[in-house]
Parts: C-alpha cells; structure tokens; sequence
C-alpha cells in the first residue's frame, strides 16, 4: 500500500474512480492521507440491491452531502425493483446541481420516473439508460444543450411521440445506441437527428411471438458517417441518403432492397446480411466502397453487389456477429441466431464485373464449409480475378483433418488468373 500512496493525488483519485463508491469509502481507513481522499472522487458508482438498498441508499445520501470533487464528472445508479423513485429524483437534482456529465441509470425492468429538471440539464454529456420503464417523460421543454452520447439499452417508453420528443430535445447529439426487445411498447422506432454521426440500432426477438407490419425503425440522420442495424424481428427500415457514411453494417430478417435505394452508396466498408427480395435498380452504385463483409446466408447478394462496386479491394464472406464490434456483440450474446446453410445456388454473372478485372485483392471466407456452392464461389474469384493477391479460407472449427485436407486441394488444384494470388488455407 505504501508504493500506491506515493502516487500523485489526481492518479489516486482516478483509480477510485473506477471501483464501486463503497469500496473507495473503505481506503479512509488505510492512512491519515487516504483519509479524505475519497470525498474528492469525481465518479460515482452506486449499486443498490434489494437485499439492503435501505443501508445503501443511506450511503448514496451521505456521499452525495460530502463529495468535495470540483465537478461531478459521472454518476451510475444501478438499482433494483425497489429502488425508490423519491430517492432517485433527489440523488438527480443533487447531481445536476453539482454540474453531473455523465449519467447512468439502471433499473432491472422496473418503472423509472427522472426529475423534469434533468430534462433540461445543461452540463450533460452522456446519458445511459438500461433496462427500465421511463415515465412521466415530458413531451415538451426537453432540451439537452450539451448532450453528445445517448445510450437506451432495453429501455421501453410508453409511446413512440416520446422518443421524438426525448430525441428531438438533442441538437447536438452525435452518438445514438438504442436496442429493443420485441415486446416493447414502441413499434416504429424514429430517428430524427440531423446532427447524428454514429448510430447503432439492436433489435433482439423475445420467444416465438409474431410481429406486426407495423413494426420497425425510420432513420432521418443525413450526418451519419457510421451505422450499424443488427435486427431479428423489424418489418421495415426506412433510410434517407447519407452522403457522409463511411462504414455501414446491416442485418435484416427482411432485406427488400427498395429500402435502400441510394442510401448506402458512400460507404468505404459495408457489412450486409440481407434477405430478398432483391431488384438490381435499387440497389445503387457503390462507387467508394472499397471492402464489403457478406453474411454467409445472404449469397444471393454477391453477384447483384459485385456488379455495383468498382473499385471493390477486400470481399469477405462471414456471419455478421463476427463483423461488430465487441461491444455490440456484448449486447446481443445471449441472442442464438440461425443463420441457414450457405446452399443457396450460386449463379455465376453473366459477364466478370469490374472490380474483378481492375480491383479485388483480397478474398477471405471465415468458417468455410466446403459445400459445393462456397467451392464454386471461391473458384469463380480464383479463375477471374486479375488483381487478386490473397484468398484466405478459415475453415469451420469442427470439420476434421482430413476434411480440410480434402478442402485445401480441391482449392490448391483451381485454376489462377493471377500470378501473384497466395492461398492461405488454415
């Protein structure tokens, strides 16, 4: 312990930050200089159970009268069923009146009822909901002046007019992430942020029930320059053109390209699980997108896109988890999809498309399975791509030895047009 008290004050403080506020009240008993030390943590991490949320809300009145940090950077409340709604309005107003940035609540599916005064909080930054009923949200008067990130996480409303509301109150937002149950009260989820830069949208199926047609997302973000839509159960989605998009991930249970008719056409990468219908005039011309990652089960895709992306460099076939990032993946990974086979007919283009002759260097297929369409596929590229320099095939984890051994001839004897083309089988 001696070895952390030489530490400067603002490095001691930042590593309190980042343990729960009962265990940084604790250090005051290490030494005369700890102290006080944890009255000046600028990050409070409170979590109420029910077992004894009467002691520790106690705890949270106590730290919130003593905190002596300049400016409350951060506040997270996770609280159970019986966490108190005049409690919780009281720990809010103290955190605005200390100029909070960073708010978290988390309320295990129970109703959670915020001050009207953190509607209109001027020194908030982010804002994370998760796993609560919102009530009592006014539908006029919202106004986060400052707020930057948006977080709802398995949050439900009890209309779709406070969502606009909430959504309309952010004018300078740029980070939205919202994911949905299908049994939220909310069907057609808006967007409309002209200032948002980065939004991720998760739709997770619960059980077996049937939705309706009614359901899904209206996404009005021309700024956006990344987007993500992992969706089990969404009926429709319906986009504006993005001119300023630079990365794109899609997956759709019901992929009607009519959707998306010029509105992914900037993108530099995409990642497109999709189902048909499928109508070439609607698909547009990627002319910048210089990688695409294909879900597996979307190979009625590749023939239409690949006529569409001229100066297509990286293709990748892959189940779209793997193409999120770890923190989307976090989210979804108690989800169990069903990706299919790839058996769908792989129907070989009436003439090579462009970027086969002047551009695609890369081919890289994850947990191949060696079915007669995935061979013909990585065939055709092998016979036709001029500019190819790398096919690497990652095999599926439970095919045996020597079932990749007989991939990887099969793959070795293919016909190259490019000399410089490497096979990489593992």
């Amino acid at each position: 312990m001696d070895r952390i008290s030489l530490l400067p004050e603002d490095l001691i403080l930042k590593i309190l930050s980042s343990v729960p506020t009962k265990i940084s009240v604790t250090t005051s008993l290490l030494s005369k200089r700890w102290c006080y030390l944890w009255k000046h943590v600028p990050k409070l991490l409170f979590y109420l159970g029910p077992s004894d949320y009467q002691r520790a809300s106690r705890l949270v009145h106590t730290f919130l009268l003593l905190n002596k940090a300049p400016v409350l950077e951060s506040m997270h409340l996770s609280l159970g069923q019986k966490g108190s709604s005049i409690d919780i309005e009281t720990w809010t107003r103290v955190a605005i009146s200390r100029g909070v940035r960073n708010l978290l609540y988390s309320r295990f599916s129970a109703t959670l009822r915020l001050p009207r005064s953190l509607y209109t909080c001027e020194t908030l930054v982010t804002l994370t909901l998760i796993a609560a009923v919102i009530v009592d949200v006014p539908l006029t008067n919202i106004c986060f002046p400052s707020l930057k990130a948006l977080t709802l996480l398995f949050v439900d409303f009890l209309s779709d007019e406070i969502v606009s509301s909430l959504l309309s109150g952010c004018p300078v937002l740029t980070e939205l992430n919202v994911s949905r149950l299908s049994n939220a009260r909310v069907k057609t989820f808006t967007v409309f942020v002209p200032s948002l830069q980065c939004l991720t949208i998760i739709d997770i199926k619960m059980g077996s029930q049937a939705q309706g047609d009614d359901v899904g997302f209206v996404i009005k973000a021309p700024s956006l320059n990344s987007l993500t839509i992992y969706s089990e159960f969404s009926w429709f989605c319906s986009l504006v053109k993005m001119p300023y998009l630079v990365k794109a991930n899609v997956k759709l249970p019901h992929g009607d390209s009519k959707k998306f008719k010029g509105c992914l056409t900037s993108a530099k990468h995409l990642s497109l699980c999709l189902q048909p219908p499928l109508d070439p005039s609607h698909i547009g011309v990627f002319d910048q997108l210089v990688s695409l990652n294909l879900c597996t089960c979307s190979l009625d895709w590749c023939g239409l896109i690949l006529r569409h992306t001229p100066k297509l460099r990286v293709l990748r076939f892959v189940l779209f988890r793997a193409n999120l990032s770890p923190k989307t993946v976090n989210i979804i990974r108690k989800c169990r999809m069903s990706y299919g086979d790839s058996t769908t007919q792989w129907e070989q283009p009436s003439s090579v498309p462009q970027c086969l002759t002047s551009s695609l260097e890369t081919v890289e297929w994850i947990d191949y399975k060696g079915t007669q369409t995935e061979k013909e596929k990585v065939m055709y590229f092998l016979k036709n791509s001029r500019q190819l320099k790398k096919v690497s095939i990652r095999s599926l984890a439970s095919i045996n030895l020597n079932e990749k051994h007989k991939m990887l001839l099969e793959l070795a004897s293919a016909q190259r047009i490019s000399s410089e083309c490497r096979l990489l089988f593992t």
